[in-house]
């Protein structure tokens, strides 16, 4: 999830929807670079090393970045459906143009969701209590071992087996 290695990743039509979308929601893509290196920076510092693997780490992340990518949203939108719908589209986006394998996409997006329905339930707190709250709940995080596991976890991170 390093911003640039991303940027240089993608094709031609992936860089031009983003620059459409910047040119749309400047806020919200400032919102969203803003969120983005400070998720890197706090995962780095949570889970050195090990954030990119299909652990408790990487849904820890996750979840993390749609967590603060909804809250820097919210500081040019009151509407918080607004901001948790940008947050998904975004997401999804990134997801969608991944190179993961289908398990651990669904991986990234159950967390990715996850970290928006948190977003709901923790808003009105300080951005800094959501890293204990999340480090919380990913000590309970479930290990997925099939793709149907997806369908039957609610409200729990998920992890893969490395």
């Amino acid at each position: 999830m390093h911003f640039w290695n991303i940027i240089k990743g993608l094709e031609f039509r992936q860089v031009t929807s983003l620059f459409v979308w910047f040119v749309k929601h400047p806020l919200f893509m400032f919102a969203t670079i803003r969120a983005t290196f400070l998720t890197m920076k706090i995962a780095q510092n949570e889970y050195p090393y090990i954030h990119g693997e299909h652990n408790k780490a990487n849904a820890f992340r996750h979840a993390l970045w749609n967590l603060l990518i909804a809250n820097n949203s919210m500081k040019f939108s009151s509407e918080i459906e607004k901001a948790l719908n940008w947050t998904k589209k975004i997401t999804d986006w990134h997801e969608k143009f991944s190179p993961n394998k289908i398990m651990a996409k669904k991986m990234d997006l159950h967390n990715n969701e996850f970290g928006r329905k948190k977003f709901k339930e923790w808003k009105s707190r300080p951005r800094d209590e959501f890293v204990c709250l999340l480090k919380s709940e990913t000590f309970k995080a479930i290990l997925v071992k099939k793709e149907s596991d997806f369908k039957t976890i609610e409200n729990r991170l998920v992890y893969l087996e490395n």
